[in-house]
C-alpha cells in the first residue's frame, strides 16, 4: 500500500537534499585549489587560474543537488578515493619541496620530513578498508599537524610581511592602554606599491589594525603565552581539522580534515600570519554545532560574523540552516547579532573614526594588484581594461539566487555555497591571493565533512524497499 503524505512532506520531497554527487564534486575542488596555491605561492599563474575555473565548476556541480544513481549506490567510496589520491599527491609536495619562504638557515628538514611521513602512514591506515586505529585515528592526524605547525614557527620566526609585524603593533598598543584602532602602522617595505594613494609613505601607513576586534581577541593568547600569536593561528587551524572531523565521525570526514590541514601552501599561510585561520575556526565552528548542537548554532554564526569583514556576504546564506519559521527566525537572528556586536563594539565604541578607516574604508581603497590570482588580473594582463571594483560583488548576486533555487538547507549546502560564492568573489576581486583561496579550501572541507545524504520522506513500514526512506543512505 502506498504511503500517505501530509503537504508538508510534499513540500520536503521537492526541496533539494545532500547527495553523493557532492562529496567527489567537492574534493577534485578543493585538491584543484590546494594546487594552484602551490604553483606560484598563490599569485597569478595560467595554470591556476584554469584550476581556479574547474573549482568553479565544480562547486557548481556540488551545490546543484544532482542524484547519480551509480554515484549514489557507492555512497562515500568514491569521494575517500579521490581524497585518499589527494592526500597522496600533497605529501609528495610536503617532501618535495620548502613549506615556507622566510625559513632561517639550517632548518631542520629531517624532522619535518619525519612529521611528513608519519602523518601519511597514519592516514593511510586511517582510511583503507579495514582501518585498524580506531578512535585514535583523529587525535594522531591532529598531533601530526600540530607538531608540524610547531616546526614550522621555530624554522621561521621572522616572516617579512606587514601582517605580521602589525599585530605586534596592535598588542603593543593595548599594552599601553591605547587603542589599537587609533595608531598607525609602520611600512615595513620602504615602498608604497602595494597601498592605496594617500595612505602610506615609505614608513608609515595611516590606519590602525585592519581586522576586526575578534581576531585580535582570538590571536592575543599566542602573543601572551609564547610571544608569537601565529601559535594561536596554529592551534586555530588545527582545531579547525577537529571540528571538521568530528562533525559527522567516519572516514568522509577524517579525510576533508586531512586535506584542509595538510593542503600544500596551508605551512605557509600559517608562516605569513593571515587571520584566515581564525575565519576558517570559526565557520568550523558553526558547521560543527549546526551538525552536532543546533540550539548554539546562533552563537557560533555570531562569532562568523565578527570575525572577518567579508563574512557579512555569506549572511543571507545563513537562511539555509536558520529556522524556517519566522518568530523562530528572528530569535535565531538576534542572538547572532546581539553575540557579534558585543564582541565588536567594545573596542569600535572606543574610537568610531579610526575603527571605520582601518576595518572598512583601508580595505575598499586598497589598489589592484596586477599580480592576484584573480580574473581582473589575468584579463589586465592579456590586455583588457582592469575591470570596476563593484564586479566582485555583482559575481556574488548570482551565487546567492542559485544558491536558494537548489543548495540543500542543510550544514552541507550553507557551507558549499559559501565556498562558491567565494571563489566567484575572490576571482573577480581586485586583490586575492593565498589565504583568500586558502580559506575556500576550509569551506569546500567542511562542506565534504558535513555531507549528510538522505531521502526525502518518511515512510511507513510497510513501504516497498525501492521507496525512499528516511534513513540515510548506507555503504553495501
Amino acid at each position: 500500500m502506498w504511503p500517505v503524505r501530509n503537504a508538508g512532506q510534499l513540500e520536503d520531497l521537492k526541496r533539494p537534499h545532500d547527495v553523493w554527487l557532492s562529496a567527489p564534486a567537492l574534493a577534485i575542488a578543493a585538491i584543484l585549489l590546494g594546487y594552484a596555491l602551490q604553483l606560484t605561492n598563490g599569485t597569478l599563474h595560467p595554470t591556476a587560474i584554469g584550476c581556479l575555473i574547474g573549482s568553479i565548476a565544480l562547486a557548481v556541480l556540488a551545490l546543484a543537488s544532482i542524484r547519480v544513481a551509480v554515484i549514489e549506490r557507492r555512497n562515500d567510496r568514491l569521494a575517500v578515493a579521490i581524497l585518499g589520491a589527494g592526500l597522496a599527491y600533497q605529501f609528495g609536495v610536503h617532501l618535495t619541496t620548502a613549506p615556507g619562504v622566510y625559513l632561517r638557515h639550517g632548518a631542520d628538514f629531517v624532522t619535518h620530513h619525519y612529521y611528513v611521513v608519519a602523518a601519511a602512514v597514519l592516514l593511510g591506515a586511517a582510511l583503507s578498508p579495514r582501518p585498524w586505529l580506531g578512535r585514535a585515528a583523529i587525535p594522531l592526524m591532529l598531533l601530526g599537524h600540530f607538531l608540524l605547525g610547531l616546526w614550522l614557527l621555530e624554522a621561521s620566526p621572522s616572516p617579512f610581511i606587514d601582517v605580521h609585524v602589525w599585530h605586534r603593533e596592535a598588542f603593543s598598543a593595548l599594552g599601553r592602554w591605547t587603542n589599537p584602532y587609533s595608531v598607525n602602522m609602520p611600512n615595513i617595505y620602504g615602498h608604497t606599491h602595494w597601498y592605496a594613494p594617500g595612505i602610506a609613505d615609505a614608513t608609515t601607513v595611516k590606519v590602525g589594525y585592519p581586522y576586526p576586534p575578534l581576531s585580535l581577541l582570538l590571536a592575543a593568547p599566542g602573543h601572551l603565552l609564547a610571544g608569537d600569536y601565529r601559535y594561536a593561528n596554529l592551534v586555530a587551524l588545527t582545531a579547525s581539522g577537529a571540528l571538521m572531523a568530528y562533525a559527522r565521525p567516519g572516514r568522509l570526514s577524517t579525510a576533508a580534515a586531512a586535506i584542509f590541514l595538510f593542503t600544500p601552501r596551508g605551512l605557509f599561510v600559517l608562516e605569513q600570519g593571515w587571520t584566515e585561520a581564525n575565519a576558517i575556526l570559526m565557520l568550523a565552528v558553526a558547521i560543527f554545532l549546526a551538525c552536532r548542537a543546533p540550539r548554539a548554532l546562533p552563537y557560533g554564526l555570531g562569532l562568523l560574523l565578527a570575525v572577518k569583514q567579508y563574512f557579512v556576504l555569506i549572511a543571507p546564506l545563513m537562511l539555509l540552516i536558520a529556522p524556517a519559521a519566522r518568530r523562530e527566525l528572528l530569535r535565531f537572528s538576534l542572538k547572532a547579532v546581539i553575540l557579534a556586536l558585543a564582541v565588536t563594539l567594545p573596542l569600535a565604541l572606543w574610537d568610531v573614526g579610526g575603527f571605520v578607516s582601518s576595518v572598512v574604508t583601508f580595505q575598499g581603497k586598497q589598489p589592484f594588484r596586477p599580480d592576484a590570482l584573480s580574473f581582473v588580473a589575468w584579463t589586465a594582463r592579456e590586455g583588457i581594461p582592469v575591470l570596476p571594483g563593484w564586479v566582485s560583488f555583482a559575481a556574488v548576486v548570482p551565487v546567492l539566487g542559485f544558491a536558494f533555487w537548489r543548495a540543500p538547507r542543510s550544514p552541507f549546502g550553507f557551507a558549499a555555497a559559501s565556498a562558491l560564492l567565494y571563489l566567484l568573489f575572490f576571482g573577480f576581486a581586485k586583490q586575492a591571493f593565498a589565504n583568500y583561496y586558502f580559506l575556500v579550501i576550509g569551506a569546500l572541507c567542511c562542506a565534504i565533512a558535513a555531507l549528510h545524504p538522505t531521502d526525502a520522506a518518511p515512510q511507513s513500514p510497510d513501504t516497498r524497499s525501492d521507496q525512499p526512506s528516511e534513513r540515510p543512505l548506507r555503504e553495501a
